[in-house]
């Protein structure tokens, strides 16, 4: 297949995140694939270092003109590789796009990927371009998939669930950057890493995991070493190094910053934690983990209880169970393929595209 993605976020998140191992894998599957997007945003750049034509202009763009002059641009990348398929990941740009396809029968099949915990527009006209103009749509979690079905009055047949899916010669058990890691940050054999792997903002829950790691702790889990891999974001460096020493963890926690190679933090933890309090419409994090081999937790944010058993969660702001979670030093591993993730994709949307 030859498709065109249109992904146009500002920054690398998790919606750029799927439409690129979508990308990859496509290629590494021997089809074809162009990307447009906004100006010099990642995952444009990171499409272009993948070797794929793409195309960039403002498609967040509320100008009136733009509009067509951004969708002749899409037409271009759709005759350039002679695409059949063209993915939209975002809204912005899609009610044209459907509109423009219904109205000249554009050949081309149309996938809505939705991948945001907010929820659509509920109106004839948002039910009009996801129900009839597209072709199919991909969701990355079941609640949002329900949502078009209960509140769109989506066609069932015509919406599927994917949750998506890791590179595994990057993400993988290396026992080498294991143990390279935690001598670094003298780790003991005997130490139990738990690691939390987010930008340093409140919605991830690192003050939640930190009240549970100092319960933990103090109720005898006196192994236990803490990893925080991130960078701030509404939470500054200072701020969360406060957070750390008010929940008396100063002596087992390594804050380490943004790294270069996450891989190598993954590797060295026995545990990772997902502990956001909110959003999580698309968890890669998880994915990485455990595609590292590394058993995880979770709160009940967004997609983590369609992708942990129960026994492996708990309720967001139970710092409680969590520290019974983490003292039971036990998680859930599944592992989340982007060549799987890349080959359920093309089935669902040409089962009745």
């Amino acid at each position: 297949m030859n498709i065109v993605h249109l992904i146009n976020v500002r920054w690398f998140n998790a919606t750029a995140w799927y439409a690129l191992r979508l990308i990859e894998s496509g290629i590494l599957a021997g089809d074809r694939a162009a990307a447009a997007g906004l100006p010099d945003s990642p995952v444009i750049n990171k499409a272009k270092e993948l070797g794929v034509q793409t195309v960039e202009a403002p498609f967040t763009s509320n100008n009136f003109f733009d509009f067509f002059k951004n969708l002749r641009k899409i037409h271009k990348l759709i005759k350039d590789i002679d695409a059949d398929t063209l993915v939209c990941h975002r809204g912005e740009m899609f009610w044209i796009i459907a509109l423009d396809k219904f109205i000249f029968r554009r050949k081309y099949k149309l996938i809505r990927v939705r991948g945001d915990v907010r929820p659509p527009k509920t109106d004839i006209f948002s039910k009009f371009t996801h129900n009839t103009a597209c072709n199919h749509i991909i969701t990355s979690a079941d609640f949002i998939r329900t949502f078009f079905i209960e509140k769109l009055k989506t066609n069932a047949n015509y919406i599927d669930t994917i949750y998506g899916g890791v590179n595994r010669s990057v993400f993988y058990k290396d026992y080498k950057k294991r143990i390279n890691v935690r001598q670094h940050y003298n780790f003991k054999d005997d130490d139990f890493v738990v690691s939390v792997v987010g930008r340093f903002d409140p919605v991830k829950g690192h003050n939640v995991f930190l009240k549970a790691c100092s319960r933990a702790y103090k109720n005898g889990l006196k192994e236990l070493k803490i990893m925080l891999a991130g960078f701030p974001e509404n939470i500054k460096l200072d701020e969360m190094q406060k957070m750390v020493e008010d929940n008396g963890l100063n002596d087992i926690t390594i804050i380490t910053g943004k790294v270069d190679d996450i891989t190598g933090i993954m590797n060295a933890s026995d545990l990772g934690v997902i502990s956001s309090l909110g959003s999580e419409a698309v968890c890669r994090v998880a994915m990485e983990f455990m595609a590292c081999g590394v058993p995880v937790i979770s709160s009940n944010a967004g997609v983590l209880p369609e992708m942990l058993p129960q026994q492996y969660r708990y309720d967001i702001y139970d710092d409680e169970r969590l520290a019974f979670l983490i003292t039971e030093k036990k998680g859930f591993i599944k592992i989340y393929d982007q060549k799987d993730f890349y080959n359920e994709f093309i089935e669902k949307i040409n089962l009745h595209s």
